[in-house]
């Protein structure tokens, strides 16, 4: 009786063990599904799902996780096909747009010479002239935008960002001298190098000058210094209007304009400055500083030179 009890329990102790074993192994082989289906997701490769132990039950698990992980990876691929051929479509509508606007822009500017015209008929030529303006613009920020939005075909080198911040400005001298604005600088001595495409910073620049213009009443200032941890910040401001909670919100989305309606642009503008802060991982923030001066805060990561 005493030697078929310990076989007995030899019997289920070896049992045990071997459950012991597979239970090890189960947990091990989960293990290594999850952290490949990290990896995955988060580098975007379609690669194969790797089996440790083979049994039925796993290999069975492996396949449809191949399967399942194939299946995303054909979508990602269409979603991102359709994606490059809605911002291709976008940029070659934009551009056809951009010729015809501007030579009807001029033939209206040239019938706004004749002195002939009637009071209503100028008021009716003034009103297509704003309107055909406002449609150029507007074409003009969905091509900026679809270049924004291009993946990587654009040289990137080092920039002096004070050099470009210094040339955009003096560009920008005659509108703020006529408007009457008064304008402050404060410019490191640093020359704030970034590596980025050039027309993408021109672009961001030209955009946040073109902001103030629309919603400063009499002044803008610029502050262009290097944070402690050596980073390149960038900050716009001017008086205007006081803006909402709602409107802070919403001051980075795509058409934003002021809850009145009445101020002019196409509502892009801001939009694609943060798109251009976002593509080379910079930060970008907007606040009201009492009731009237509002404030745009951009801090640009460091060049690769810095980096190293």
């Amino acid at each position: 009786m005493n030697n078929v009890l310990i076989l007995l329990c030899v019997i289920l102790a070896g049992v045990v063990a071997v459950l012991a074993v597979r239970l090890v192994q189960r947990k091990r082989q989960l293990t290594l599904f999850t952290r490949q289906l990290q990896e995955i997701r988060e580098q975007r490769q379609n690669r194969l799902i790797r089996v440790e132990h083979f049994d039925g039950e796993t290999i069975a698990l492996a396949k449809e996780l191949q399967a399942f992980v194939d299946e995303e990876q054909l979508l990602i691929k269409e979603a991102e096909a359709d994606r490059q051929a809605v911002k291709t479509m976008v940029a070659g509508i934009s551009h056809d747009f951009r010729t015809p606007l501007t030579a009807a822009g001029g033939y209206m500017q040239m019938i706004a010479q004749d002195q002939g015209l009637s009071q209503r008929s100028r008021s009716y030529l003034d009103k297509a002239i704003a309107k055909t303006a406002y449609l150029k613009e507007l074409s003009d920020e969905f091509f900026a935008l679809s270049l924004v939005e291009g993946k990587g075909s654009e040289e990137r080198a080092v920039l002096s960002l004070k050099r470009m911040l210094e040339e955009v400005t003096l560009s920008q001298y005659e509108w703020i001298e006529t408007a009457g604005i008064q304008f402050s600088a404060e410019v490191t001595e640093d020359s704030c190098d970034i590596f980025a495409s050039e027309v993408d910073i021109l672009r961001l620049l030209e955009n946040l000058y073109s902001n103030a213009r629309k919603y400063a009443k009499s002044r803008i200032a610029i502050k262009l210094s290097r944070t402690e941890d050596g980073r390149c910040e960038l900050v716009f401001s001017n008086d205007g209007d006081l803006l909402s909670a709602s409107d802070m919100e919403s001051i980075f989305k795509p058409f934003y304009r002021s809850a009145s309606g009445d101020t002019p642009g196409s509502g892009l503008g801001l939009y694609v400055v943060k798109r251009i802060m976002e593509k080379y991982d910079g930060e970008i923030s907007a606040r009201m500083l009492g009731t009237e001066d509002f404030e745009i805060k951009m801090c640009f990561p460091l060049s690769a030179e810095k980096r190293n």
